[in-house]
């Protein structure tokens, strides 16, 4: 009985079907030692046939960023799907670090799933966690980026990121002569344009509970920062001022924006209040300050100056409105974002005539270029610190790429819909 079993998962594996993605991941760099994990294909015990297979998203979603190898079903030696029928021997002789099993039936609310599951890890022959996941069945991909990140913070100590989503830019093409505000999930799947127009629109940023993005666009004829709902696509333009309302950025308790401004001849750093529809300048200087972004505990600013003679990396307390430079190596750093814990930041550094993404500990100062790739910009980093997107070039077009923190993983991000630029990464999403 367990070998038909076996034989009808082997087979369901042969003949499913994969939706197609607006974005898809490439890797072109992995780590030299993965974890090696093993997601059993989960027993189906509902009437209706499988859309799409829980293992197979699962198994997209650990290989993505190069950081696991998941064992295919075609080298199992056994299908389990009950903490009764695994043996560890097996799964040491097949060299697997961690096993996931589990079973999925109707829940007791109509149209949900309920997924019960397992990890097990393989060295220690213990159970390490178990859980049931519930979900909508039209929403099989969304239950499975659930457990996916349940799974990745089990193994690697901190969030997974499957569940997350990313706007970004899609430039005019032959196809589409609009500029298109996109936002797509992780693994590029359930994408839809939030916004087109074929007037120019930049710089998106979501809000920290990931139901708003703001962005720029010049519709009007000048640059005006929108908020737009994700959901009901209800959009409000923000107060508008003389000359530049650029690079809008949410606080974390997103009661402010964070943005610059040029009312007052230069541009600077402003903060804009979204109850009290009102700006409060926060720097005031005759160089050029821009591309704010809040601090995780809300005290301060990152913003670029060239108040130096060159763009550095500043940073300044809003309260007391002091300012500190940060960069001090090379004659361009810019477009600085915060790390999650605060310590460090991540932005465009150009050593040697070429464009680089590094990194930066705050205390110390030190820089480290996470990129090999040259003219990158505009660094998003993933909620969780581990990974990094960006835009840069590839065959003189325009393109995403990314890399985890510790540089091991390199990946790319072609679009189905043409050039792509200036990527924001949502927070983690419920």
């Amino acid at each position: 009985m367990k070998t038909l079993k076996g034989i009808l998962l082997i087979i369901l594996l042969i003949t499913s079907q994969v939706g197609v993605s607006q974005l898809r991941i490439e890797i072109t760099g992995g780590a030299d030692d993965p974890i090696n994990i093993a997601v059993v294909p989960i027993e189906w015990k509902l009437d209706s046939p499988q859309d799409e297979y829980l293992h197979e998203i699962i198994r997209s979603d650990l290989e993505s960023f190069g950081e696991f190898k998941v064992l295919p079903p075609a080298s199992m030696l056994s299908f389990p799907s009950t903490q009764e029928e695994v043996f560890y021997r097996d799964w040491r002789l097949l060299k697997v670090d961690y096993l996931v099993l589990g079973q999925a039936n109707k829940s007791e609310i109509e149209d949900e799933l309920k997924i019960s599951y397992f990890i097990f890890d393989i060295a220690r022959e213990k159970v390490i966690h178990k859980a049931i996941m519930t979900g909508p069945y039209k929403s099989l991909r969304r239950v499975a980026h659930n457990m996916s990140d349940k799974i990745y913070k089990k193994i690697q100590g901190i969030p997974g990121i499957f569940s997350t989503r990313l706007a970004y830019i899609d430039k005019p093409s032959a196809q589409d002569l609009n500029y298109n505000l996109r936002i797509a999930d992780i693994d590029g799947y359930n994408g839809i344009s939030l916004f087109s127009s074929p007037q120019p629109i930049m710089s998106p940023n979501w809000s920290p509970l990931g139901n708003k993005i703001a962005y720029v666009s010049f519709e009007e004829g000048t640059s005006r920062i929108f908020t737009q709902t994700v959901a009901t696509g209800e959009r409000k333009g923000i107060k508008l001022e003389r000359g530049i309302n650029s690079s809008p950025n949410w606080s974390p308790d997103e009661t402010k924006l964070a943005a610059v401004l040029s009312k007052e001849g230069n541009p600077d750093i402003f903060i804009y209040d979204l109850k009290k529809n009102s700006w409060k300048q926060i720097t005031e200087h005759f160089g050029i300050d821009t591309e704010p972004d809040w601090s995780p505990n809300g005290k301060s600013l990152l913003f670029t100056s060239n108040r130096s003679g060159s763009p550095q990396i500043y940073q300044v307390n809003i309260r007391t409105k002091r300012v500190k430079r940060l960069t001090f190596e090379g004659t361009y750093n810019a477009r600085a974002r915060y790390l999650p814990d605060g310590k460090s930041i991540v932005f465009v550094h150009r050593r040697n005539g070429v464009f680089h993404i590094a990194s930066q500990k705050i205390r110390s100062g030190k820089v480290r270029i996470l990129t090999d790739t040259s003219l990158d910009e505009s660094p998003t980093i993933s909620p969780n610190g581990n990974v990094v997107i960006y835009a840069t070039k590839k065959n003189d077009e325009d393109v995403l790429a990314g890399i985890t923190i510790d540089g091991k993983t390199k990946f790319i991000l072609p679009s189905l819909k043409g050039e792509t630029r200036e990527p924001a990464w949502s927070p983690i999403l419920d």
